[in-house]
């Protein structure tokens, strides 16, 4: 006797199983129910939806605007994630590491900032660039340190998975006025 005829048929064993099973019944019906998205408008939700995917690709759609952190016209930005590599964030400080893309965000609001740094490091990391420059000015004109772009971009690229590093650039990169990103690879 083969291996094969101790081997019981599985339509047969799911039969015994299922012997005497009653279905349930219920009064509600899936097809019934509510969907939730009934009463948003369709543009409300391809947003939403526009916004989950760029979140979910490391974009940063959804990035914060709760308190922002003061940032003066002349101090230097400096952040690190755990587990960066010491050389290769002092290479990135000394702008060591070739600049592959830049975004000048002078001349614009922060909520046009926002999604300017969201799609740029989107498109910078599709692109394979790994460190790139945001020029975000001074804004030594401003009296409300916590509204100026310096300040939300510090923000900002600390809320931004794929940011592994960012400092302010040496002087011959544009200094205090703008920020060398170093980013993950995909």
């Amino acid at each position: 006797m083969s291996d094969h005829d101790n081997d019981e048929d599985p339509q047969r064993l799911f039969e015994q199983a299922m012997q005497g099973v009653q279905p349930i019944k219920s009064k509600k019906r899936h097809d019934q129910q509510r969907k939730p998205s009934a009463g948003i408008p369709i543009s409300t939700l391809n947003t939403r939806r526009a916004a989950a995917q760029r979140a979910d690709s490391g974009g940063g759609a959804a990035l914060s605007e709760a308190w922002v952190e003061p940032v003066d016209p002349e101090q230097r930005l400096d952040f690190a994630r755990p587990g960066l590599q010491l050389t290769r964030l002092r290479q990135l400080r000394q702008g060591m590491i070739s600049i592959r893309y830049q975004l000048d965000l002078h001349g614009y609001k922060i909520e046009e900032a926002r999604d300017l740094i969201s799609e740029f490091l989107y498109f910078s990391k599709s692109q394979g660039y790994n460190c790139v420059r945001i020029i975000h000015g001074k804004s030594h004109r401003s009296t409300d340190r916590q509204n100026t772009l310096k300040s939300h971009v510090n923000h900002w690229l600390r809320q931004i998975p794929d940011v592994l590093a960012f400092c302010s650039a040496p002087p011959s990169e544009g200094g205090t006025g703008s920020v060398l990103v170093l980013i993950r690879k995909k």
